[in-house]
């Protein structure tokens, strides 16, 4: 998008200052010839003074008195009543007689004519050296409008680069989303649209989990409760031994729906949360711990990390990301040695991430009202997962549900 911007500016530019040079040149070229013509009309008449002045002197006129009257780029004519003109042709006059587009002025003078000519090259030759000009001029303009373009388009391609940006975070399951705060309307609908869709999919996520946890309760609490009741009844001795039997058939029904009721409660919280946007579990760790040891190096810092247990898991991307990034902006502020990361994925799809860092630093007081870790904690929960631990330099534990 920037390099389309920054070449539509330049290309606007440029058909602008030539278009503008074009009516230019034609209003140049008519100045010109304006003033060639008035150029003419003054060499003629002094011409036609010098030649009365011989006249009235009794001498005569011939070539060789007209060839030191005519300039190199001019024609002169002199033609007396009754007489054969006398032509006289400057050595740069390309023109011919009776054809061309000459700047041609006649005086009369004791009863014969001066007229000069002169080549309509020499107003094409100024026109071209004005042109020449003109047209460097245009090359340096052109190029500062490249610069200028330049810069606003990366300006204006800022917030739908950031947009985009966002859009790919959202289609990872990520809901923390940083949107640009843009003056461009459709900069500021787009972002308030993946704001509006971050937040519908987060509180979706949110009352799935709180389906989830009450259709398990709902389900399971009377079931409990029946079977306890059947397992009684088969414990009295005042009952029949049909009766009982019959009890135990019906406890082993309740087991096996209570075995139904944990599968459908599992389902729901084990699935993908944006469908096509999970990773492997080595892929998801390579990436997050390539992205935070460039960060910790920077600090000198070193980070190890290592992918264990079920690696064939796949998880949403995003949910993970977001959690990570907070525990780790935590470990980056306040610890002060290597960082050793260990990613396992649980039997039944969790992730447990186990986050080693020395070190703390001694200014650190807590005293801030909410730390990042306490925002990971919050996210956690959210998800259904938990953290174990406060210090970054005791470790810290992540259990992240599947989805």
């Amino acid at each position: 998008m920037r390099k389309r911007l920054t070449l539509a500016f330049i290309v606007l530019t440029v058909l602008a200052l030539f278009t503008a040079g074009f009516i230019r040149t034609f209003i140049l070229r008519d100045l010109i010839r304006e003033q060639e013509a008035a150029h003419v009309r003054q060499e003629s008449s002094l011409i036609a003074e010098i030649v009365a002045d011989r006249q009235s002197g009794g001498g005569s006129i011939d070539k060789n008195f007209l060839k030191g009257l005519v300039g190199p780029d001019s024609r002169l004519v002199f033609k007396a009543d009754g007489q054969r003109p006398v032509v006289v042709k400057g050595a740069d006059y390309r023109g011919v007689d009776g054809a061309g587009d000459p700047l041609s002025t006649t005086v009369e003078t004791y009863g014969a004519t001066v007229t000069v000519s002169q080549s309509g090259s020499v107003s094409r030759q100024i026109l071209m050296r004005n042109i020449g000009s003109m047209l460097l001029v245009y090359f340096l303009i052109a190029m500062l409008a490249g610069a200028i373009g330049y810069l606003l388009a990366r300006r204006l391609s800022k917030p739908f680069r950031e947009l985009a940006s966002a859009a790919a975070a959202l289609g990872r399951g990520r809901f923390d989303l940083e949107l640009p705060n843009s003056r461009i309307p459709e900069a500021r609908a787009i972002a308030q649209a993946l704001g509006t869709s971050a937040g519908q999919l987060e509180d979706r996520l949110r009352r799935e989990r709180e389906f989830a946890e009450h259709a398990s309760h709902v389900l399971r609490s009377p079931l409990t409760g029946l079977r306890l009741e059947l397992e009684d009844l088969t414990m009295r001795g005042d009952v029949p031994e049909e009766a009982q039997q019959a009890a135990e058939r019906g406890m082993a029904t309740i087991d096996e729906m209570d075995t139904v009721a944990g599968e459908l409660v599992e389902m729901s919280r084990s699935g993908i949360l944006v469908a096509g946007s999970e990773l492997p579990l080595v892929e998801l760790a390579t990436q997050l711990a390539q992205r935070w040891a460039d960060r910790l190096a920077s600090r000198n810092r070193t980070l190890t990390a290592s992918a264990e247990g079920d690696l064939s898991l796949s998880y949403t991307p995003g949910p993970v990301e977001h959690v990570f990034d907070l525990v780790m902006a935590e470990v980056f502020r306040r610890g002060t040695g290597p960082v050793h990361i260990v990613y396992r994925g649980q039997e039944g799809g969790h992730l447990r991430i186990k986050i080693a860092a020395l070190g703390r630093t001694s200014d650190l007081t807590g005293s801030e009202p909410e730390t990042r870790l306490q925002q990971a904690r919050a996210v956690v929960e959210a998800l259904g997962g938990r953290i174990n631990g406060h210090d970054p330099a005791h470790g810290l534990e992540l259990l992240l549900p599947r989805r």
